[in-house]
């Protein structure tokens, strides 16, 4: 299978809204649009995956360290090194079938990134170093707070939705100005928006089997509650 064409059924695995639409978009952007989304969906994974065994903090950091070390030189040999390397890892700890494939596969998702202009390159691994970041500091505190909320939504949902609106602000060519500054007053909003509702809709199945509490944990503190 052809990578580009690897990347679209990809796609429609491991995603539910964002396989509806992105297809849709036009076709200069459909390819940085969709690599972006499987390469945060690869961050991702490593983050949160409730694991085929015990994953410990450390082995959830250096993977995800390495997927930006192989974005930030996607040419090199190191990068096919890496990129074997967490197929290898993938197989031995990510439970989900669907995010273990993208992973062993990831080394399709980087050729069509390699294709991709050095301008759109560099915007996706700013906006995805942000996100690693973020991922890795909640990854050692939990979210207590509702601005601890709005942070997490912000490094895991609003970061993809800044890739998103400047990668269309700049290159849709059917945008007009008026729909243009909709994007960019409402970029943040819009991931924050997104993550609160898969947060909602997955809190009780978070708890039971990923052990995790995304809402507010003040709440539980001051209602006299345990989730379970």
């Amino acid at each position: 299978m052809e990578s580009l064409d690897y990347c679209k059924w990809a796609l429609q695995s491991v995603s539910r809204s964002f396989a509806l639409t992105i297809p849709l978009v036009e076709e200069a952007l459909l390819a940085p649009i969709m690599v972006g989304y499987l390469e945060a969906r690869i961050l991702d994974t490593f983050e949160d995956d409730i694991g085929k065994r015990h994953v410990s903090l450390e082995e959830r950091v250096h993977a995800m360290n390495a997927i930006m070390e192989i974005l930030e030189r996607p040419d090199s040999q190191m990068a096919k090194r890496k990129a074997k390397e967490l197929a290898r890892e993938a197989e031995d700890w990510v439970q989900d079938e669907h995010y273990r494939g993208l992973v062993k596969n990831f080394d399709k998702v980087l050729t069509v990134h390699r294709s991709l202009d050095e301008r759109t390159k560099a915007s996706m691994v700013r906006w995805m170093h942000e996100m690693n970041a973020g991922m890795q500091k909640y990854l050692q505190q939990p979210v207590y707070s509702f601005e601890d909320l709005n942070e997490y939504c912000y490094f895991v949902a609003g970061t993809p939705s800044g890739f998103l609106t400047e990668l269309i602000r700049t290159r849709a060519k059917k945008l007009t100005p008026k729909a243009s500054q909709v994007l960019q007053d409402n970029e943040r909003d819009f991931g924050l928006f997104l993550q609160k509702v898969n947060i909602i809709r997955d809190f009780r199945e978070d708890i039971l089997q990923n052990e995790k509490i995304f809402w507010p944990g003040y709440l539980f503190d001051k209602h006299q509650l345990e989730p379970q």
